[in-house]
């Protein structure tokens, strides 16, 4: 039998609705990418995984080579987004420079959201 948890909800979207979510995280991104540190390399234009992993690399073996104690931690954020408090989202949105008129388009789009699943070819009630 399946876990629930091991499946995600999926958003449909229409082609103008996609065209405005990619301006509206066009016009974010500048934003953000402003207030990140350089080694902050996830989900932005011209980082690449293969320089963080070469960038870990050399780092493993300097230590090596001078023989000192090196410690790395690695976090998976699992199902990070399913979890998040909302408000908490909007107020880093901010806190990242997001305009104001942004944050309340992105915070609209969510207020009120319903979902149903098809079950055995039966659509359940809004949730």
């Amino acid at each position: 039998m399946s876990k629930c948890e091991n499946y995600r909800g999926i958003t449909l979207l229409s082609v103008p609705g996609k065209n405005f979510n990619r301006v509206l995280l066009n016009r974010m991104k500048n934003a953000v990418d402003a207030q990140l540190r350089d080694q902050q390399a996830g989900f932005r234009r011209d980082r690449l995984c293969t320089d963080q992993i070469a960038t870990l690399r050399i780092i493993v073996e300097q230590s090596v080579e001078w023989n000192s104690s090196l410690y790395i931690n690695f976090v998976d954020y699992g199902n990070a987004f399913d979890s998040i408090d909302r408000r908490t989202l909007w107020k880093l949105l901010r806190h990242y420079g997001v305009p104001e008129k942004i944050v309340n388009i992105i915070r609209n789009s969510y207020d009120g959201l319903q979902c149903k699943v098809v079950h055995e070819e039966q659509l359940t009630d809004a949730f």
